[in-house]
This record gives structure tokens, sequence and C-alpha cells, in this order.
């Protein structure tokens, strides 16, 4: 097989392959004894038929087209790996001359993972963690917020006028194994500040991909922006359905199509793209990844916190790919956080 190269904008790749005639030639023949053990000719008994007849019976074109697909099913995964093309995405294959007696010829497009030129990222990290955080405080009117919004789920109606509790020790050993008000207040305090590390940690993140993802040179493929387009989509849909609203009232009630709505994602997709080839390049000069007992024990905990139907369409194997992204990331912050 004999093979050209084109580099794309985008991260687009063009391959141009020729298969000479004798080296085609065994693929012809593999596909023929396909089909001749799969035909049924009258007068003869399944796979007994002689390859002439049977190619008369299914056709030239589909035996060649048989033949086409066993060769790049053998040679293209070699020439992805001989040319260390990141494949993204299934390729977009053409076959431009395909004839007995002739070379087989064909054209593949294809998105392969960009080139990336990091920044000194050690360095961003360093500093950046050297940086003081934000003491995190919690005041007293988040407690009363927190409180009022307990008071108002536990409301009683008398007629057409409502009736709240009173808030004290009584109606805080009515929301829980309270031994007083002082308690619940205890525990909405931690929750709260749990809640702000939580969102201070993701902020902290944040910046610091974004510190790192400033310094680096790299084309994002069209095909990733796309794919987080496409996450940010359902991850909208899913916080609607969340709220109990249907996705068609939502998008009338904000007087967009759906296609509308994808295409206002463009800015943060591409900047996900980026924090992710990013992420992913600092694994890989690194050598930071989970290994498979990981991944099996964070997929079979994610299987098993869903619920019964949600479970069942759950490919296992599926869920591990999503598994592995998070635990890598994770270790690439990990050790961006030790620095």
């Amino acid at each position: 097989m004999t093979t050209d190269i084109q580099k794309l904008p985008k991260s687009q790749v063009r391959i141009k392959g020729s298969l000479a005639v004798e080296d085609f030639e065994p693929f012809i023949k593999k596909a023929t004894n396909h089909f001749v053990a799969e035909t049924e000719l009258p007068g003869f008994r399944k796979g007994k038929a002689p390859a002439n007849l049977v190619v008369e019976r299914v056709g030239e074109g589909n035996i060649l087209e048989e033949a086409a697909e066993l060769a790049l099913h053998e040679h293209y995964p070699k020439i992805i790996t001989e040319h260390k093309l990141d494949a993204i995405g299934r390729p977009q294959i053409k076959i431009t001359k395909l004839a007995r007696g002739n070379a087989f010829e064909w054209e593949a497009e294809l998105y392969a993972l960009p080139e990336i030129t990091l920044p000194d990222y050690q360095t961003i990290a360093h500093t950046k963690n050297a940086e003081p955080h934000d003491k995190i405080l919690i005041e007293e009117a988040e407690i009363d917020k927190a409180l009022s919004w307990l008071q108002n789920s536990r409301k009683k109606m008398d007629g057409d006028a409502e009736i709240l509790p009173e808030i004290n020790d009584e109606f805080a050993k009515s929301v829980g194994k309270f031994e007083n008000l002082e308690a619940l207040k205890e525990v909405i305090r931690a929750n709260l500040s749990h809640e702000k590390e939580d969102k201070a940690h993701d902020k902290r993140r944040v910046d610091l991909m974004e510190a790192i993802v400033a310094g680096t040179k790299l084309e994002v493929p069209e095909i990733l922006i796309e794919g987080e387009k496409d996450k940010m989509l359902a991850e909208l849909q899913s916080s609607v359905s969340s709220m109990g609203l249907s996705w068609e009232d939502y998008l009338a009630h904000a007087k967009k199509t759906e296609s509308e709505i994808k295409d206002g994602f463009v800015e943060d997709a591409e900047k996900r793209a980026r924090y992710g080839l990013a992420l992913r390049e600092i694994a890989n000069r690194e050598n930071l990844k989970p290994s498979d007992e990981e991944i099996g024990t964070w997929a079979d905990e994610y299987i098993k916190a869903q619920d019964e139907d949600t479970r069942k369409l759950l490919d296992r194997e599926r869920v591990k790919d999503y598994a592995y992204g998070i635990l890598r990331n994770n270790k690439v912050f990990a050790f961006l956080n030790s620095l």
C-alpha cells in the first residue's frame, strides 16, 4: 500500500492510498470465497457452487466492494499507526478506483489531534499555588436565608392563609435529628462552607487552566468543538428536565430553536475543548493515567448510583471511557496542585 498524507487546515488530514493489483487480488479472492460460502444456488449445496456462478449471482460490484472493505479494514489502522495520527472520530472514505485488474485507490479525510505547544505549566502552577486563597466566610444572613427556605417548605394552608412554623428549637427538631436550633444552624453553616469551598476549588482549577491555555498554541479541530456543543446541550436538557419542564416548553419560552441554542455554545465549547486538549497533553508528558482498577471501581460506583431505568441504558465500557477522562484529569490537577 502506497500512501500520500496531506495536512489540511483545522487539524484535518487527507490520506490517499493505492494498493497494487497483485496486492489487491488476495482481497478479491477472500471476498469471493465469502460469498461462495454464503450463497446457495439451484443444484448446489450452500458453499459448494462454482465461484463464477456465484459472481454472476451476487454481481461483480458487490464482490469488489467487499474486497475494498476488507483491504481498508486491514491497511487503514496500519497507516494511522505508522504515521502516528491520533485520529478523532470516523474517517470519511471515498473509493476513487475499484476494478478488477487495476490498483485499488481511495481517499480518506479525518480529524487528528493537533500538535500542541504548552507553556511552562509547572512554573505557572507553582505561581498560582503560591497565591493566597480567600478565606471562606459564612454570614448570618446566609444561614437565615436557608432557614427561611426550610420554613417555607413546611408551611401549611388555613383556607387561603399561609401559616409558617416558628423558627425555634421545636422547628429544628421537626427538620431532623437536631437537639436545638443552634445545632441546625451549625449543620447549615457547615453545608454552606462546603459548598463555597467546592466553588472556590472549581474556580482555582479554571483560573489555572486559563493561565496555561493562554500560553498554549494549538488549533482546535472542529469535530471537538461540535462534540462539546453536544455535551453542553445534553447538560442543559438534563437541567431543564430536573426542573420539571419539557424541552419543547423551554425552547418556546427562550424563543429559540435547538440549533440556535447550540450555536450560542461555540465560544464556551471551544474553551472546553482547549482545556481538554491541554490536560491530555500534560497527562501524556507526565505519564499520569488511572489504573484499570480505579477505572472499574469508578464506573461501578457511577452505575450503582443511577436509577434502575438509567442503569439499563448504560454501557459499562462507555462509562469506563468517561471514567478514564475524569480520573486522568483529577490526577493532572493533583499533580499541578502539588507543585
